[in-house]
């Protein structure tokens, strides 16, 4: 704030030009007053707040918070608890790290805590924040919720996809055979992302963007490479700090704004194109029932956010835990050899893995918890907020506070797992530990009203993606793998900073492979 009035000081002997300066700067002065004043109001009578670390004015806590935020926030809550108070500008905020605290707000005071806060880029993104993820808890989030959960993501119809996972994998496997054959190293990344997109368009779309089976004519080339294009910058934008989120008025100040208008302008046309190209007959079920469940004049808009929605939650997601599991796997090759035994005692070497088979594979499922309990598709659950002031724990909760779940610091909390930074499949053997949000240790997926409708789909193609990719090849590390760092990057999905270049050995006769095929 002293640099705000030194600043309009400075200007007091200038002429004319400076009265448009001047008059911004005494703008952002009063409101910062004014947002000041408002959390100072909100807070009233609350004495009996979560304990956090001493903020300064204006800022708050962001001077404690580093280029990874769930790294920085897990640091913190080891200091002044599970449960704990910050301020991100004039945004009071509470941060929980702990099972405990987790079911207290997913599970406890559920209903208290299922909205969303406002955020500047998902408001551009999701078309006004009308998809799931980001929603107000209200008619239209449940009524989505509900279409999810009777018609989009029901055990028939997760196993009507199984198909498209098969298929893809098994254009994948040529991919890796070549490679195999020719020594050629493999951009492990690049394939996954692949089959992940490919994947949720031929859900989604009915459309196929890349290896086999997709166009190379020049228009198409052109729409895969914008689809990819416009991805990256919603995911970029997405991730981003947005200095209007937590001090109003200052839009004009936030690069964030334009960025996230254009990637939503660009994502809007593309989407409209997509749908305008659909012929009767030809229309996806997921866009037929979205429209045949949302009316009015904002139907397209209910259908292109939700679009967006299963898109990022199915693709980017999937993709990115399959391949923290093969970085984890490459450091453990013990771990490999043990799942690899597993897969060719229960299923043999003379098929690829089924849907059937996943319930009889303890220890392949024990590898998949490991990886999401150390890298959960976002180390911090969608913030939730609160319209009213509530009392948790016997902390008092300020109404709009931000509320971040930090499911990366739950999944490495020494009091509740030992060797919490080891890769240890084993600790889940004999345990009744899920990812479907009952158990607060382990919430990759979320919990409660705002858990992932996605998950049956999201678990179901990791699990058939890596157990297919391990029963069918031999990995290595393309280099020294100890020199890989094993590191976050910071962006709004948890990929890996360094992503792995692998070579592949294929285990198993070319007749096997071809039993992924929906041709065989």
């Amino acid at each position: 704030m002293a640099s705000l009035v030194n600043a309009t000081a400075a200007l007091q002997d200038e002429g004319p030009a400076s009265n448009t300066i001047r008059a911004t700067l005494t703008i952002a002065l009063v409101a910062a007053v004014i947002a000041w004043w408002a959390i100072a109001k909100s807070r009233y009578g609350l004495k009996n707040l979560p304990p956090g670390p001493r903020g300064l004015p204006i800022i708050g806590h962001f001077h404690l918070i580093g280029r990874l935020p769930h790294v920085s926030l897990q640091q913190l809550s080891a200091n002044f608890g599970p449960l704990m108070s910050l301020r991100f500008g004039f945004v009071p905020v509470v941060v929980v790290s702990s099972p405990a605290m987790a079911r207290e707000f997913l599970k406890t005071h559920d209903t208290a805590f299922a909205d969303r806060p406002y955020k500047i880029a998902a408001n551009f993104i999701f078309y006004g924040q009308r998809s799931i993820s980001w929603s107000s808890y209200g008619d239209h989030f449940k009524k989505a919720r509900k279409l999810c959960a009777t018609e989009l993501f029901t055990a028939r119809r997760v196993t009507s996809f199984t198909h498209i996972i098969r298929d893809e994998l098994w254009k994948l496997s040529g991919e890796l055979r070549a490679a195999s054959a020719s020594g050629e190293v493999v951009k492990l990344r690049r394939c996954l992302r692949g089959l992940s997109f490919n994947l949720m368009t031929r859900i989604l779309m009915k459309k196929v963007y890349f290896g086999p089976g997709a166009s190379t004519d020049e228009s198409a080339l052109q729409e895969a490479k914008e689809f990819v294009n416009i991805i990256d910058s919603v995911l970029t934008v997405g991730g981003a700090f947005a200095i209007t989120d937590f001090f109003p008025g200052t839009k004009w100040l936030d690069w964030t704004v334009p960025a996230a208008k254009a990637a939503s302008d660009k994502l809007d046309s593309f989407l409209t194109k997509v749908l305008d190209e659909q012929r009767p007959g030809e229309v996806p079920d997921f866009v037929a029932l979205t429209k045949s469940y949302f009316d009015g004049p904002d139907q397209m808009k209910y259908t292109k956010a939700l679009l967006v929605d299963m898109f990022l939650g199915g693709s980017e997601t999937s993709s990115t835990v399959v391949e923290w599991a093969m970085a984890e796997l490459l450091h453990y090759p013990k771990v490999i050899a043990k799942a690899q035994e597993e897969l060719e005692r229960v299923v043999g070497r003379e098929r690829m893995i089924e849907e059937s088979d996943l319930p009889k594979l303890e220890y392949f499922n024990a590898v998949t918890k490991e990886v999401f309990r150390l890298h959960p598709p976002l180390t911090m659950m969608v913030p939730h907020t609160t319209a009213q002031n509530q009392k948790v724990a016997g902390y008092d909760i300020a109404k709009n506070s931000m509320i971040f779940v930090n499911v990366f610091a739950i999944g490495r909390d020494p009091s509740v797992w030992s060797n919490p930074l080891e890769f240890n499949p084993d600790r889940f053997m004999g345990t009744s530990f899920n990812v479907h949000g009952h158990d607060f240790e382990l919430l990759p997926f979320g919990s409660g009203k705002r858990g992932c409708p996605g998950l049956p789909l999201g678990l179901r193609n990791v699990q058939l993606v890596l157990s297919n990719l391990l029963h069918g090849f031999d990995w290595s590390y393309a280099g020294d793998i100890e020199k890989h760092q094993m590191t976050e990057a910071m962006a709004v999905v948890n990929f890996m900073e360094h992503p792995i270049n692998v070579r592949v050995s294929a285990r198993l006769e070319d007749a096997t492979y071809k039993t992924l095929s929906i041709n065989t």
